[in-house]
């Protein structure tokens, strides 16, 4: 069984592509992957979508509107991992493909498209243990040397204790790493696709080893 932790910008456009990538295997491979989104946060992130020399204010606003959206994907995370999965990926969608701005408006709009419980989740939005999480992401990113969002750590859980730290998760390379662990063909992985989308742009890139370190 491939287990996989995703690190992703819950607003960025890269990320979703990568969690669709990882949802399209998981489905061809059935009960063989375990996966988890886990949101990351740091300075690189805040940099990389604002334009050139913000202002500490500016930084200071991008930061508190990615970490709002963290606690709020945490909180549709606590009632279950469906749910939460379907909520970052309704927030990505409305941000990246409708490009709406993240409020607090946006995020109860979701969470009753996602059939969540709105007192609960407004509840849990603001809770310490939502931020609790948060720092648990933060520090498990730190422990697996994830440094960039869209980045995967990958565990083959019947082969090996080390993971694999892959920076470009595009479906091909997630084929190759499954090729190379022995886990399933890149010829029956690449057939049939489940999540249609513009497979030339999801898979650049190209080859899997200049993205690939063993932890």
């Amino acid at each position: 069984m491939l287990e996989v932790y995703l690190f992703v910008n819950p607003l960025g456009a890269r990320c979703m592509r990568s969690e669709r990538n990882i949802m399209k295997l998981a489905d061809h491979l059935n009960s063989k992957v375990s996966f988890q989104f886990v949101p990351l946060l740091n300075q690189q992130i805040i940099e990389q979508s604002l334009t050139a020399r913000p202002t500490l204010a500016e930084r200071n606003d991008r930061f508190n509107v990615y970490y709002q959206a963290i606690l709020a994907y945490k909180a549709a995370l606590f009632q279950g991992k469906r749910k939460g999965r379907s909520f970052l990926l309704n927030m990505q969608s409305a941000v990246v493909d409708h490009h709406r701005t993240f409020s607090q408006d946006l995020a109860l709009e979701l969470a009753k498209d996602c059939q969540l419980d709105l007192d609960m989740f407004v509840e849990d939005c603001d809770s310490d243990l939502a931020k609790q999480a948060f720092q648990t992401d933060q520090k498990l990113a730190a422990e697996m040397k994830v440094q960039q969002s869209s980045s995967a750590v990958i565990f083959n859980c019947s082969a090996s204790q080390c993971g694999l730290l892959l920076n470009d998760v595009t479906y091909e390379s997630l084929c190759d790493v499954c090729e190379s662990q022995g886990v399933a063909t890149k010829e029956m992985l690449m057939t049939e696709p489940t999540y249609p989308q513009n497979n030339q742009a999801a898979s650049a890139g190209g080859d899997l080893h200049p993205h690939l370190h063993v932890l």
